[in-house]
């Protein structure tokens, strides 16, 4: 071999061609999953806030079931149905589950959970996530005049 072949064939082992590799190797599941947390976390985030909404609504959708007599008698009473009203309303609105019980006889309480899929952390095998949201309403007296 020639010293000059020797050469070429030293110079193309120690240069850098193919360092960067390696590197974007490890970074990028790193990068993924950070953007990952950034995405699928916003989700979580607006899918507390959607379930909250949606157990506000249902518990307002309960605190108008009312006994037809005690409005009469003006002094509000949730009907026996209110709880069942307030689940119902939570189910039609895609909630996972729900539950509702009368805290008083004029004031329901809901409880609602909602899943939300991780669609970037999934290539990670992070699963569904459930998320839940609570919420109060009281029957209210209408104005009379």
């Amino acid at each position: 071999m020639t010293a000059g072949v020797h050469r070429r064939i030293s110079r193309r082992f120690r240069s850098d061609r193919g360092g960067i590799s390696p590197f974007i190797l490890v970074l990028l599941p790193a990068l993924v999953g950070l953007a990952g947390l950034a995405y699928d976390g916003g989700n979580l985030f607006t899918g507390r806030r959607e379930a909250n909404t949606v157990a506000a609504a249902a518990a307002r959708a309960g605190a108008n079931d009312l006994l037809e007599a005690s409005i009469y008698a003006g002094s509000p009473e949730l009907a026996p149905s209110a709880a069942s009203t307030a689940t119902g309303f939570a189910f039609a609105q895609g909630a996972s589950a729900a539950s509702a019980r009368r805290v008083d006889v004029d004031l329901i309480e809901v409880n609602v959970s909602w899943t939300v899929d991780m669609e970037f952390l999934g290539i990670f095998g992070v699963g569904a996530q459930t998320v839940s949201g609570s919420a109060q309403a009281r029957a209210l007296q209408g104005i009379t005049g």
